[in-house]
This record gives C-alpha cells, structure tokens and sequence, in this order.
C-alpha cells in the first residue's frame, strides 16, 4: 500500500521493536558464502550498524553463491565492495569496514557490537573468535556449510555451550577451507591454507539466512535457539541435537577460569617436551608460546628449575584469544 514504510511488514511481526533493530550493532567475521547473506538480511531488516571485517579479494569461483558481489568486484576486498552493496539496498544502515585479518582489530569494535556472527571458513579462525566472544560475553552466532549439509550454533557465554565444549564435528571437516583445488591464499589467521569444499548457493542462503534470523532474535530480547541445528539439503530436514556445557571447558568452564587446567608434568622434562603434550592435549596450533611469572621460557629449559608444584603457566597460540592457564602438578 502506498504509505507504508520500509520496515512496516516486519513491525507487523508479533513483538517486533524496530527501534532495537535501529540501535544494534552488529560484527560479521567473514563476508563470505553465509557472511554475505546474513549481511544482506540484517541491512534489509535496517540494522543501525554492520562491522563487516575480511581480509580477502573477490575470485569468479566466489559469484555462484556470494551474494554480495558482481564480476565487477572480481579482484576487490571483499568487505569494501560489500558495503556499497549493502549501502545501494538501504542506504539508512551505517556499514563499517576493516579489510584485516579477525585478530587485527581494534577490541573494543568487538565490545561495542550487541552480536558477533561467524561467517569463517576455517576451524582455527573460529575457535579464536569463539573464545574472544565468551571472553567478553558477546552472544556468537555460528554457521558451517559442507556441500549440501550446514548447521547453526547459537553461544551465549556462560549460559550455552561454547563451541570448545562438544564440537560435533570433526576438527578436519571444520578447517576445510573455501578455496579452489590448487589454489592457495591466507587464512583468516595469516597461515597459508589449500583444496576446497563443495559449497551450494541454497545451502548458504539457509545457514545465512538463520544466522541473520538468531541474529534478530537476540537483539529484540528473545530466547535464541539452544543447541545444535543439522540441516541436510538433501532431504530437506532439519535436526536439533541438545548441547551440555562442558565444566571443565577451557574456554568457558567455570572450573577453569578459577583455578586453570590441573596437568600432571616431569619435573625433568623440557618445556619443548611439555608443548608437543599440551597441543595434542588441548589441539593448539603452532606456534605455541609459554609464559610462566611474566616470562617466556625456552624450549631447551628444564620445569622443575622454572615453576614449582601447583604453580601457573599460560599458554599462548593462534586458536584462542586468551591463553590457556594450566596449573602445574608434577607427577
């Protein structure tokens, strides 16, 4: 009818606040297959503020499911041609932009969003973004596609199960990266990555499309979903599947936070010796730092002559925005 706003179908819907929409801000890690679409949802809904951050450039495999780009934009950052994008759809959203890697910016862009959604491409890049957004108590939405399978997960720090505590999937099938077979490029971590997963554009319009929907949801102070939603393509089904939250986590575990991760060590053996252990223990990436009283210790020394029983080291790699804290106990 003429007359009626940009917003007025949407403001029909039962407990809908346009004015909260408005006001939010919201951080999309990764503007790609399901970053691109959630985007695109969140502008049409008139979300006051994107942060859309994605180091990577515009390749032709990229235009049969991202929904933000055209041949025009082959070659360009991926964040910066998204924008005017967005801004051509609703030209009332304020649409911020870093063409860096997830770890390159500033924290406080990340306090100051109401959601961060995930839209990476590698297991590594979002385990660093899960625990960066429990650190700060930011609701993480989840998304992962595979061919014609995808799943959401929504974290809500402290209240939900992070994506530390039961990851369903396989650590392998999650770091598949998005790029084409004998290509390679960066990761969202700065590490060099190859091969490449089936991607259908339906599949990412329906992952994307829920993230944007949770997204939604947590803004107008309604319950998001809690656990683990399986969509198969395929068939055409959706599964929930209930999540726990793991207590000894050590991203979110209330155990560890307090008193750190108990681990067992030789007092004889070298710190080079103890950090092969502990990346397998904990599946840390290289490289993998040891910091004990303020001090980074060398592989070749001996722990018995550096820490003492029940005394603290910190653990520091590139999957966790803050270092694991393990306290040691020597057998």
């Amino acid at each position: 009818m003429e007359g009626e706003g940009r917003y007025h179908r949407q403001q029909l819907v039962d407990r809908w606040d346009q004015e909260k929409v408005r006001r939010a801000r919201v951080f999309i890690a990764g503007v790609g297959a399901l970053g691109s679409v959630a985007a695109l949802n969140l502008a049409m809904m008139g979300v006051g503020e994107l942060v859309l951050v994605d180091y990577d450039t515009v390749e032709v495999s990229n235009l049969n499911r991202q929904l933000l780009y055209r041949e025009g934009d082959v070659g360009r950052n991926k964040a910066e041609a998204a924008r005017e994008f967005l801004l051509e759809v609703n030209p009332e959203v304020t649409v911020k932009v870093f063409p860096n890697n997830i770890t390159e910016v500033p924290r406080g862009e990340y306090e100051r969003c109401n959601v961060i959604i995930d839209g990476l491409d590698t297991f590594e890049a979002r385990r660093w973004l899960n625990s960066l957004a429990v650190d700060l108590r930011k609701p993480l939405v989840h998304g992962g596609i595979y061919g014609w399978w995808g799943n959401v997960q929504v974290v809500v720090p402290y209240v939900t199960p992070c994506l530390e505590c039961q990851p369903l999937v396989s650590k392998e099938r999650l770091a598949q990266p998005c790029t084409p077979a004998g290509e390679s490029r960066k990761t969202e971590r700065g590490g060099p990555e190859e091969g490449a997963t089936p991607a259908v554009v339906t599949v990412s319009c329906v992952i994307g499309g829920l993230q944007a929907q949770e997204t939604a949801k947590i803004i107008l102070g309604l319950e998001p979903f809690n656990g683990y939603l399986f969509y198969d393509g395929l068939s055409g089904v959706f599964t929930a599947i209930e999540l726990r939250r793991n207590p000894k986590c050590v991203v979110c575990g209330e155990e560890y936070a307090v008193e750190g991760v108990e681990y067992a060590l030789d007092p004889n053996e070298t710190f080079g010796e103890f950090k092969e252990r502990v990346k397998l223990t904990f599946g840390l990436g290289d490289p993998v730092r040891i910091v004990h009283a303020a001090r980074l210790v060398g592989d070749g020394e001996v722990i018995g002559n550096v820490v003492k029983d029940g005394g603290l080291l910190f653990v520091y790699d590139q999957t966790r925005a803050k270092p694991v804290k393990i306290k040691v106990r020597f057998s």
